[in-house]
């Protein structure tokens, strides 16, 4: 039989690459947004400013097609979908098991067969394998923000050059910063595993009072309490993302502009380090310049996060079937697999 560990890993690289497939462009007009400097902006003519602060998103997405064709808002999917596939295994394999781990202990500590292990531990799991999972993948994230930046980048530069594959981008990087540069940006996404925290929490607010609100409807109207469905937990998952990427884009950006950073950066957008790039936006763009691109990257990591949510109980059912076919297995979203599944996605480290 295969092991828990890889049937989770298998399964959350699968759902994570669905995800990712079907909200990249939004991910690319994130990230150029995101990215783009102030000077730039300044320089655009009145009536292109006003489409944009208009339109936004929707403008950016044509802009992009209209100059590099719709392939442009795929730029840098070779690297983003072996950075997930990489990123999700990484992190499901490390969570199921220290998972194990704390369910283990525990039982034995409580004399219990519960699977439960309460918000604090599941939040301990949820830190050390997202921890595991940006120093493992940092490196794979770093070319693919480039890629994803690199038109833009040129552009604030007025370099014509076609954008570069993911070999080129690594040499670029090692060339430039050497095999450091393959780690930039790595604090903020640390400090972003706290990211569960915000998520979970708001997750199991929500849950909770969806529940109370059933059961008040069963008390007055009698008939069976309604359990918690998988559409249930796709809309509960999507609203408690929102609020966790409204708290932590500020770190998500810093990451970007430390990331994106190469050859063609103009010398405005080069920061020494984190601390840095703080100091720099907050002075030259106030407040609001740690929200650019918000708006497209809330409804990519809802979509996302919802998306991993909603499929991947399915794909661990047939992902255990496919490697071990002797054994049948039924998936009921049973409360304690909705509950573990808002853990794994609560956790999942916003790219």
């Amino acid at each position: 039989m295969a092991p828990p560990a890889v049937v989770e890993a298998v399964s959350g690289a699968a759902a994570g690459c669905v995800a990712l497939i079907a909200t990249y462009p939004l991910m690319t007009v994130s990230t150029q947004q995101a990215t783009r400097s102030k000077r730039l902006q300044a320089q655009l003519p009145s009536h292109k400013k006003e489409k944009a602060n208009a339109f936004g998103t929707i403008e950016d997405i044509a802009e992009i097609i209209r100059e590099s064709g719709w392939q442009g808002l795929f730029q840098g999917l070779q690297a983003s979908l072996v950075g997930t596939a990489v990123s999700q295994a990484v992190y499901f394999y490390f969570y199921s098991l220290l998972r194990k781990f704390f369910v283990g202990r525990l039982q034995r500590l409580k004399q219990t067969t519960s699977e439960d292990i309460g918000v604090g531990p599941s939040l301990t799991v949820a830190f050390l394998a997202g921890c595991a999972n940006v120093l493992i993948t940092n490196p794979i994230w770093v070319v693919a923000t480039r890629m994803q930046a690199y038109q833009k980048r040129a552009d604030e530069a007025g370099v014509d050059v076609k954008p570069p594959g993911p070999l080129a981008i690594c040499k670029e990087i090692y060339k430039e910063e050497g095999i450091l540069g393959f780690w930039k940006g790595v604090l903020p996404s640390i400090v972003m595993v706290s990211n569960p925290s915000v998520n979970y929490m708001l997750y199991e607010y929500l849950r909770a009072r969806l529940e109370d609100w059933r059961r008040a409807l069963t008390v007055s109207g009698g008939g069976a309490l309604r359990q918690t469905t998988p559409t249930d937990v796709f809309f509960l998952s999507a609203a408690a993302k929102l609020g966790a990427t409204v708290v932590t884009y500020p770190l998500l950006l810093v990451k970007a502009r430390l990331q994106s950073a190469g050859k063609h950066t103009s010398s405005d957008r080069k920061y020494s380090g984190t601390v840095d790039a703080i100091e720099r936006i907050y002075r030259t763009e106030g407040f609001l310049g740690f929200y650019k691109g918000m708006r497209a990257k809330i409804v990519q990591s809802i979509l996302a996060a919802a998306l991993l949510m909603a499929i991947k109980e399915q794909l661990t059912t047939a992902t255990a079937a496919v490697l071990d076919p002797k054994v049948v297995i039924v998936s009921v979203p049973t409360k304690e697999t909705v509950r573990q599944l808002a853990e794994v996605t609560a956790a999942k480290v916003t790219q």
